[in-house]
């Protein structure tokens, strides 16, 4: 279910390492924050799992979760609507052939947003080969019977998950 993602055409946009931006609306209150991710196209094409542990991404391959902690915060935070450092989370899921899925998870003075980027991803069809850009009106953990998927709604009213963990 997980690793075949399916996206819409959508303005993208690019994430610079340590670009400060000023936070409101969402949060509420302005405060300067510092996003220390590299930009997705700064990512080499074989992004692995170990790199992407190190670089702090939120990692699911082949069951075996890292980091969820901070996606677990970054929702807490944006939920409570707390003033907070958080302002960006990067998930990065593999496919079964080992090529990585990168969804970034951003506050910004507009709100949340969610760029989802396919272009590693070199068993899908070449027109889902793309970062797509959706605003995110909820972000929530839902619980499963095999497990805890972590799931955004678009403002077009569509689920997006971005993580899944399993009871195991």
């Amino acid at each position: 279910m997980l690793s075949s993602i399916t996206a819409c055409s959508s303005k993208t946009s690019l994430i610079t390492k340590s670009e400060e931006k000023t936070m409101k609306a969402t949060i509420g209150v302005e405060k300067p924050i510092i996003n220390t991710y590299k930009a997705l196209d700064d990512l080499p094409q074989k992004y692995n799992a170990e790199l992407a542990e190190k670089n702090g991404d939120v990692v699911n391959i082949n069951g075996k979760n890292s980091n969820i902690e901070k996606l677990d915060k970054f929702i807490e935070f944006y939920q409570n609507k707390k003033t907070n450092e958080i302002n960006m989370v990067r998930i990065t899921r593999y496919t079964t052939e080992g090529d990585a899925m990168i969804a970034d998870l951003i506050i910004d003075n507009q709100g949340i947003k969610l760029i989802e980027d396919i272009t590693r991803d070199k068993f899908s069809n070449e027109e889902s080969r793309k970062k797509t850009e959706y605003k995110i009106v909820d972000i929530s953990k839902k619980k499963e019977a095999e497990g805890l998927s972590y799931v955004t709604k678009t403002d077009k009213g569509e689920e997006r998950i971005l993580f899944f963990t399993n009871n195991n």
